[in-house]
């Protein structure tokens, strides 16, 4: 079930009795969802921009554990990523209760790293098919369940592409390689949509689901050390994409019906720019900027929340740097030395 029961229909009918505005709605030219469905999207592009967190807009990542050695993890569901909010990474197999955690800083990139040391602290997101992805390890290789182990095993790449370098393959299903590298079964008749997306293959006892390449996926840095490292669990938060609105008789989800007012402002906002009355669109650039001021203290609550987090510096302020991570302090302390 969603957020909303309010229909963009609804938005447009209320809009429609605002004087100024009514023609521009009603008289379209045989268009009857035009302009309507082009302000929705500029609005909602607006209202999901980064500028503004709503917390109805949050959604919880489907949590993964680090592989040794490994920094990118593609997905096979995760679609709606607008942006990451901000994380942390838990040692899952610690036997204190609860498991110790520490946070992470989400970034907009990060580079490929071969070096595997401390522990991760930064993460970002990209596509599968941008992410690096491994190979089939070979025959009777042991790919061992992470969960319970004392330390970190030493598992080959979890993700892999076949030779033909476009086939995305997700291990989710631990156990012993097989003979022969994993193959993509025929399709079916009739051809399901989207195939062969979602078709497991088996591969000894290991079992691998092929991804979509225009899934996201995480990449972290640095990357966790073999044998000797945690296990680290990662959890992480995101805001959704805005979304798109296709028919006028969509529903505003993720919008909360108590929430449609912002929508609907803005809506009345960018009505203006499509009047043909100079005088109507010569209000829009002010009427924009109410909108967005008036949405900004939204999602502040009125500025009676304070905001928790920080600011870190993103570089040393001298050079050469050696960046070390202390772990329960200060996960973006950078420091001389490498201890």
């Amino acid at each position: 079930m969603g957020n909303s029961n309010t229909t963009l229909q609804a938005i447009v009918d209320s809009v429609s009795t605002i004087g100024d505005l009514n023609p521009i709605l009603v008289n379209t030219g045989g268009f009857s969802s035009e302009p309507a469905l082009t302000v929705a999207n500029d609005v909602a592009m607006e209202m999901f921009s980064e500028r503004f967190p709503w917390k109805w807009n949050r959604m919880k990542l489907p949590p993964f554990a680090l592989n040794n050695r490994q920094q990118d993890y593609a997905s096979l569901s995760i679609r709606n990523i607008g942006w990451l909010e901000n994380g942390y990474r838990v040692d899952m197999n610690s036997t204190q209760v609860p498991p110790p955690l520490w946070p992470l800083q989400v970034v907009r990139d990060l580079p490929i790293s071969r070096v595997a040391a401390g522990w991760p602290t930064k993460v970002c997101w990209f596509q599968n098919d941008q992410l690096e992805q491994g190979i089939w390890p070979g025959p009777g290789m042991v790919y061992t369940d992470p969960l319970g182990q004392i330390s970190m095993p030493s598992n080959p790449s979890t993700n892999i592409v076949l030779a033909d370098g476009l086939t995305i393959l997700m291990l989710t299903q631990y156990g012993t390689t097989g003979l022969t590298p994993p193959v993509v079964p025929p399709p079916p008749n009739p051809v399901p949509d989207n195939w062969p997306i979602g078709v497991t293959i088996a591969d000894g006892t290991c079992k691998w689901t092929l991804a979509d390449p225009s899934a996201q996926g995480i990449r972290t840095w640095p990357p966790p050390p073999d044998s000797s490292g945690n296990v680290w669990l990662m959890r992480l938060f995101a805001q959704m994409k805005a979304p798109v609105f296709t028919d006028i008789t969509l529903k505003l989800d993720p919008i909360p019906d108590d929430q449609t007012k912002w929508f609907r402002d803005g809506f009345i906002a960018y009505c203006h720019r499509h009047s043909s009355v100079p005088a109507v669109k010569a209000r829009f650039p002010q009427a924009k900027q109410d909108w967005l001021m008036a949405m900004a203290q939204a999602t502040k609550q009125a500025d009676r929340e304070d905001e928790n987090y920080g600011f870190y510096p993103a570089t040393g302020l001298l050079a050469p740097e050696y960046y070390t991570d202390p772990g329960p302090g200060n996960p973006y302390w950078r420091q001389w030395g490498g201890s």
